[in-house]
């Protein structure tokens, strides 16, 4: 289950992610301005996370299994139609729309419950592994687009990306995926309850989670990181030719980001089951807000490099973390809905990271004030993670289990 939720999301946060790698050929070939591609990612960011709530509940109610595999391959089928477009409205529609709605379904939040129906012991590790997928699917997925632009165009590009997700990754899901390990009569990897009584009995209801106090402290922290991950994502580029860098400087420095996030990702998942997952957050959200307020005040392009590898370590490996400690507090039955609607609230801020970051850019000359108000949002967030009362679940010791 692991191993296919890396490849789900290898492939899906490739995909969703390489748009800017067409950016310059459908300008070069269409005469579509950068202005009107940027604002086809806007929607697509807006599509998905406005979907997450609701497939977070069909999740809950039918299982992960369908939901991804018709996700991965109606994102791979988006693509596909992509190789054919020659309008603006069909890049809009194939890219902003469907490809987004696929993302919904076998993005984070499905793979995150998929993991955690599957494991109680080591839980954070596992999901861990898993969205190590995410950096992976930057550090190939992205080059592997550019090169085949520049081999056989754009056509080729999205024609091979979508088969690839189509033919090879959504039937990976839909043969090897089970929704849960009582499908083959196992318990989650550590569970302690007995045969007969299933794992629903440890979870709550998503009526129940927003009632709760640890739910908000939980969405607070996903929108802190949403606001300055996209903003980074989107402005760094911008940033490294403001202090005088070139144009692929910003390409260079998010791989390099990405690299980072990866190891850290895996390091961090080896030791959280002993230290615990809420102290790794709160510092890691404290390291991001530290990174963002040195970058609003950097000089020099070598600084941008320590900039890189820092942000990196303290970026993506939130991810797992978070829903693993959600998912500890509030178990894995309703984790679907729940999970939605924090990603729900994530999207939203991120949008809004991505327009303060222009605006701010546009009105003042400098990016420093909107890089400060994401360490100022960060810190928040470390404070209200640190306010999370959930008790998490770390080694349980096995239990007898009588037929």
């Amino acid at each position: 289950m692991v191993t296919i939720s890396f490849v789900v999301m290898m492939g899906a946060f490739g995909l969703n992610l390489s748009a800017g790698q067409f950016f310059a050929e459908l300008h070069a070939v269409h005469g579509w301005s950068l202005a009107t591609l940027s604002t086809a990612v806007s929607v697509n960011m807006v599509v998905w996370g406005v979907l997450q709530p609701f497939l977070g509940r069909v999740i809950d109610r039918i299982g992960p299994r369908p939901v991804i595999t018709t996700s991965a391959a109606l994102m791979g089928l988006a693509f596909l139609m992509s190789a054919t477009i020659e309008y603006q409205w069909e890049f809009f529609l194939y890219y902003g729309v469907v490809t987004a709605i696929g993302f919904a379904g076998c993005g984070s939040m499905a793979n995150a419950v998929l993991v955690s129906r599957w494991y109680v012991k080591g839980r954070g590790r596992m999901l861990a592994r898993s969205s190590m997928g995410i950096n992976v699917g930057q550090l190939l997925l992205l080059p592997l687009a550019g090169w085949l632009i520049y081999l056989g165009g754009v056509q080729t590009a999205f024609a091979v990306l979508g088969a690839g997700m189509l033919f090879l990754v959504a039937p990976m899901v839909f043969l090897g995926v089970r929704n849960n390990p009582r499908e083959v009569g196992q318990l989650p990897d550590g569970d302690t309850i007995p045969a007969g009584f299933g794992t629903e009995s440890k979870s709550a209801t998503f009526s129940e989670a927003i009632r709760s106090f640890d739910f908000y402290c939980a969405m607070i922290g996903y929108v802190s990181c949403g606001y300055s991950l996209y903003m980074v994502a989107m402005h760094l580029p911008g940033f490294a030719v403001d202090l005088g860098g070139t144009k692929a400087l910003g390409g260079n420095l998010l791989g390099i980001a990405a690299c980072a996030s990866a190891l850290s990702m895996w390091a961090l998942g080896q030791v959280a089951p002993r230290i615990g997952k809420k102290p790794i957050l709160v510092g890691l959200y404290l390291v991001r807000a530290l990174s963002l307020s040195c970058l609003a005040v950097l000089g020099q392009i070598w600084q941008l490099y320590v900039f890189a590898v820092v942000y990196g370590v303290s970026s993506f490996p939130i991810i797992p973390l978070k829903t693993g400690l959600i998912s500890d507090r509030f178990g894995a039955g309703g984790l679907g809905a729940i999970l939605g609607c924090t990603l729900f609230a994530h999207q939203i801020f991120a949008a809004t990271g991505v327009y303060i970051g222009g605006a701010v850019r546009e009105a003042t000359g400098t990016y420093q004030p909107a890089f400060l108000s994401a360490a100022v949002l960060l810190a928040i967030g470390a404070l209200t993670t640190a306010a999370f009362r959930g008790i998490e679940e770390h080694e349980p010791a096995p239990v007898s289990q009588q037929d």
